[in-house]
């Protein structure tokens, strides 16, 4: 039992040791005099952004109105669907994995309920094309199940000094 003891004791030290060095870290990097941020692109093209440009995203301009979602036709299925998301914007906005499905009932758009409450995504971030578009398949059968018969939308959210739902255009499963 002593041993057990004294093994978790070293496991709670080293663990706080491991915070407090992160914590100590953060802080140099904030306090670094170049205050840059490296950033690596997916064709090996460095770029430095401030913190200031990092942290505050809302001093980017852009606008929702410059993106467009669009459904790849021949990608229907009641268990997927592929989209094509083209961000003119001069600054892009971030894409992650997370998307809803809306379907249209009686002339309105209703949200889908999601198959289970234990849902998760991933939290990763997709670059854009150097011509400023990504495709995503979107597997709706592990979220929602199959879709029936119907018309749907699929709704992305982008944070832009809040969260704003940016849609694709309509589909039908038939």
């Amino acid at each position: 039992m002593k041993k057990k003891v004294f093994v978790i004791s070293i496991l709670a030290v080293v663990f706080f040791i491991g915070i407090i060095g992160i914590l100590c870290t953060n802080k140099k990097t904030k306090n670094n005099a170049d205050n840059r941020t490296n950033s690596y692109t997916p064709n090996g093209i460095s770029t430095f952004k401030t913190n200031e440009e990092i942290t505050n995203p809302e001093n980017v301009e852009r606008s929702p109105e410059n993106v467009n979602i669009k459904i790849d036709e021949s990608s229907i299925s009641p268990e997927s669907i592929s989209i094509m998301i083209t961000d003119t914007n001069e600054n892009h906005y971030g894409w992650g994995v997370e998307f809803r499905v809306q379907e249209k009932i009686n002339g309105e758009w209703k949200e889908l309920e999601y198959i289970s409450d234990d849902i998760a995504w991933i939290d990763i971030a997709y670059e854009l094309s150097t011509d400023g578009k990504l495709n995503q398949k979107l597997n709706i059968e592990k979220y929602y199940g199959k879709l029936d018969k119907g018309i749907y939308r699929i709704v992305k959210s982008v944070y832009d000094n809040g969260y704003i739902d940016i849609y694709s255009n309509e589909f039908e499963i038939r």
